[in-house]
């Protein structure tokens, strides 16, 4: 089900999907607001001159608009792209897409319970979009086990199990550190058989070990805190001095790219 508003204002930024792409713009429907029909003009799909629409937009595509125009008399509504900066369109979808999972997570909540009846079904969506203006106030109340949340007509069996579908849907944060290793021993009898069990060891402390080309190795440390997958590499470091007799070794740490939260994880 979408938002409460059955049309959008003025101004508002929302979810459209293109449905049919023409020579003066694209016609799209807005699954927010039970799919109404806006209107995408040409003149506001990007803000250079534009020969072919179709290298900017294809049916079936979603894309984050702005509403910039709305006639009452004829029932018309203009959305721009251009006028929708990236930081605006980033929080749109997030906003649109954990609604989403969450709506999905209720259905779950409702078939485990073997709530069939669509009228029973339909009669708890509509309160929470009633009373709670979506399924992410509901969820936000559900995890802060808020006032209304307690007083609400929502079953109390079916809010437990919401409740415990929404803890086990959460990814727990992992933090990774990774480390390119350069390890060389000079001992010509049993060097490699001395590397190996370096590499066992480290292994062993709950590192991964990836073999890159020799002499170079890459250490993989996880776990729920910063620090202590830090600690794990710095571990590896002291089984090295304590292993490695005739050699050297060298440690650079390799950038990573940070990872997306799961929007679950915001409730």
């Amino acid at each position: 089900m979408g938002e409460i508003n059955l049309r959008p204002q003025v101004g508002s930024s929302v979810i459209a999907k293109v449905i049919r792409v023409a020579q003066f713009g694209a016609y799209c429907k807005l699954p927010e607001y039970n799919d109404i029909d806006v209107f995408l003009p040409i003149r506001e799909v990007s803000s250079g001159w534009i020969k072919n629409i179709h290298e900017f937009v294809h049916n079936g595509q979603i894309v984050v608009c702005k509403v910039i125009y709305i006639d009452k008399e004829k029932g018309t509504i203009d959305v721009s792209i251009k006028k929708i900066t990236n930081k605006e369109s980033k929080e749109k979808l997030n906003t649109y897409n954990l609604e989403k999972r969450l709506s999905a997570l209720f259905q779950q909540a409702m078939k485990k319970l073997k709530i069939i009846d669509q009228t029973e079904k339909d009669k708890y969506v509509n309160y929470i979009m009633t009373d709670f203006g979506g399924f992410t106030q509901f969820m936000q109340n559900a995890s802060e086990n808020s006032e209304q949340f307690k007083k609400s007509a929502i079953p109390k069996k079916l809010k437990d199990m919401v409740l415990k579908l929404l803890e086990s849907n959460k990814k727990e944060k992992v933090y990774k550190v990774i480390y390119t290793l350069s390890l060389v021993s000079y001992n010509t009898k049993k060097g490699i058989s001395e590397i190996k069990n370096i590499l066992s060891e480290i292994e062993g402390n709950g590192v991964s070990v990836e073999y890159i080309s020799a002499p170079k190795y890459r250490l993989v440390a996880e776990a729920e805190d910063y620090i202590i997958a830090e600690n794990k590499i710095k571990d590896s470091i002291e089984v090295i001095k304590n292993k490695l007799k005739e050699g050297k070794y060298s440690l650079e740490k390799e950038k990573l790219k940070k990872e997306k939260t799961d929007i679950l994880n915001t409730l």
